[in-house]
């Protein structure tokens, strides 16, 4: 008796972690990579149903967010703000309901300019 339970838990427990694992996977992300020498003091990045917000960045390091799969069609546009108070506005890449596996990157560059990616992680 005792065995099947265990069994069951361990099962359970495989199911939970798989599930939790292909939602990760599954779900469109935005992932600010700081290539700069400077901290970024936040990061928005506005889709047509919401908006993400980033804090702060440290230079040479990255940070990602998750966002929700129902999204109606446009692009994103972002602002990045610098500890040095400049700040980068842009328009990328498209934003289409559902998409699966979908990934933004906001690339900061040594000169501060700013660029975008979009890939899939699927």
């Amino acid at each position: 008796m005792l065995k099947k339970s265990i069994i069951g838990i361990i099962v359970l427990l495989v199911l939970l972690v798989t599930g939790l694992g292909i939602y990760v996977i599954g779900s469109p992300d935005v992932v600010i990579v700081n290539h700069s020498s400077q901290n970024v003091n936040e990061v928005i990045v506005k889709l047509p149903s919401n908006r993400i917000v980033f804090g702060a960045v440290a230079s040479k390091s990255e940070s990602t967010i998750l966002y929700s799969w129902s999204q109606v069609e446009g692009v994103y546009e972002y602002q990045v703000s610098f500890a040095s108070g400049l700040n980068q506005t842009g328009k990328c890449g498209h934003v289409t309901h559902h998409e699966i596996g979908k990934r933004l990157t906001l690339i900061v560059h040594i000169d501060l300019t700013v660029t975008c990616e979009e890939s899939s992680k699927v």
